[in-house]
């Protein structure tokens, strides 16, 4: 393991990227019938729910940064598995990049429902790390009801795994 615990937030958006990459790992191995599953109490399907996740970390990055981390706007539709693990490290890395370096206190305007939603960089990247472990859940949920082993996502596994490396 590493000695120098680092900086919190870098740790956590590292970890972050660990999990998407984990659990996006174990889902390439899947048929496309379960990755056709469903069940009250998720999302959605795995793979339409992993592209929400990592569609929602680029426009994080975005409202933080001005850009996404890929170029284009990929093909949400029609992109495989081993896309998203791809897309995946992208936003990821990109998230560790920033994350410690954004200010907390810049002020975000965006317009709602109920008129207009004023917001901070230190709330984009909180709701960055809820929305991850939110949808992971949901994922390991449905891959449980497939009788299937999910990924342990837990920080303690993060800790281990970095003892592995």
């Amino acid at each position: 393991m590493q000695n120098d615990p680092g900086n919190l937030i870098d740790r956590m958006f590292e970890y972050n990227l660990w999990a998407n990459r984990r659990l996006i790992e174990v889902c390439i191995h899947l048929t496309d019938e379960q990755l056709e599953v469903e069940r009250d109490g998720a999302y959605g399907r795995i793979q339409p729910t992993l592209v929400h996740m990592l569609r929602a970390e680029g426009n994080y990055l975005r409202r933080i940064t001005g850009s996404y981390p890929w170029g284009e706007d990929p093909d949400w539709g029609n992109l495989k598995m081993s896309d998203l693990l791809t897309l995946a490290q992208q936003s990821g890395s990109r998230l560790v990049e920033i994350a410690s370096k954004t200010d907390p206190a810049v002020h975000h305007e965006v317009g709602a429902r109920s008129g207009q939603l004023g917001f901070f960089n230190w709330t984009v990247l909180l709701q960055a790390l809820y929305h991850g472990i939110e949808h992971r859940t949901q994922i390991k949920f449905l891959l449980t009801k497939l009788g299937l082993e999910h990924p342990e996502l837990a920080a303690w596994d993060y800790v281990e795994s970095l003892t592995s490396e």
